[in-house]
């Protein structure tokens, strides 16, 4: 497969996940009614970071208008939802023959729908409806792939893709909060991650907070957890190499296999002593260097001259 493919198919998914994630995450935030809490101030924050923008100032407009406005439909960043969808796109096209009918369709739908919109038509009223509908369609392109298209080296890179972006999407979540901070505000980060009911049921309704990160962490089913994802990031990379399992063929695989290792072999205490924002941040950081292996890896940039 030729590289530029392979790299237009893993930032389709990467921003597509995004998207999903950060859709989420603010309409769980917002439906929860924090602007009337006494955090609500410090929830809103959290949201900015972990999407990756400066909270604003407090000029006494509502924080879910501004979030709106700024991370749903921010013109000025590639990391707001609006300018996810749009780079998702353009990758979509470069590789349509690449694709199915029902993937691009999928795609090039998302993208309509969102550049159809802008704060002012959604309005507050409407934005739980609209994000919902953002965070169902990047779903069903999730499904799509898998159904749709062979599951070869390109479904590979989409794999990698998704699993990353949403391993890092939690990681940056953890990073946020601390192990004391109240059941309530652990309950929206289960919700955050659409991990509520898969813990409910693993955990038998545990409002332990170290229960929680564990979850998020350590589960070795749940699709947004840390160690499944890694596993499927390590398993996508051994594929593609051909290089056993256990083995490394190149840098990306040999720091898949370091995140792999230190998730199966952590425990419930090991996270609980690091404390939830340090473990975050830690892997918030051992992602970013896998990500940026796998670039060098697959996608190198040849000067040319």
């Amino acid at each position: 497969m030729l590289s530029r493919v392979a790299e237009s198919l893993y930032w389709m998914a990467r921003n597509v996940e995004r998207a999903e994630d950060l859709a989420r995450l603010i309409d769980v935030t917002a439906t929860r009614a924090v602007d009337h809490a006494t955090d609500a101030g410090e929830r809103w924050r959290s949201v900015y970071n972990v999407a990756g923008f400066d909270p604003p100032e407090d000029h006494g407009i509502s924080p879910r208008a501004t979030a709106i406005e700024q991370v749903v439909f921010g013109i000025e960043s590639r990391l707001s939802v609006a300018a996810c969808v749009r780079i998702a796109r353009q990758n979509a096209i470069g590789v349509r023959a690449e694709l199915t009918t029902e993937v691009w369709e999928c795609v090039n739908g998302l993208y309509l729908f969102v550049e159809a919109h802008s704060p002012r038509a959604v309005g507050p009223d409407g934005a739980s409806s609209f994000l919902r509908s953002v965070r169902d369609t990047a779903q069903a392109f999730g499904g799509l792939c898998d159904a749709t298209l062979a599951h070869d080296d390109g479904w590979e890179f989409l794999r990698i893709g998704r699993a990353i972006e949403r391993a890092r999407m939690t990681a940056r979540v953890l990073r946020e909060i601390d192990a004391d901070d109240g059941p309530h505000v652990w309950q929206l980060v289960l919700e955050a991650c659409c991990a509520s009911a898969p813990f409910a049921r693993a955990r038998r309704q545990s409002s332990d907070p170290a229960d929680s990160l564990a979850f998020l962490a350590l589960s070795a089913n749940f699709p947004r957890s840390l160690r499944f994802c890694a596993r499927e990031v390590d398993h996508a990379l051994h594929r593609l190499s051909g290089a056993p399992t256990g083995a490394f063929a190149d840098s990306a695989e040999r720091m898949s296999g370091r995140i792999c290792a230190s998730l199966d072999f952590a425990g419930t205490a090991d996270l609980t002593r690091e404390g939830s924002h340090e473990f975050g941040a830690r892997m918030c950081a051992e992602l970013d260097e896998l990500g940026h292996s796998i670039v060098s890896t697959y996608f190198p940039r040849v000067p040319v001259g």
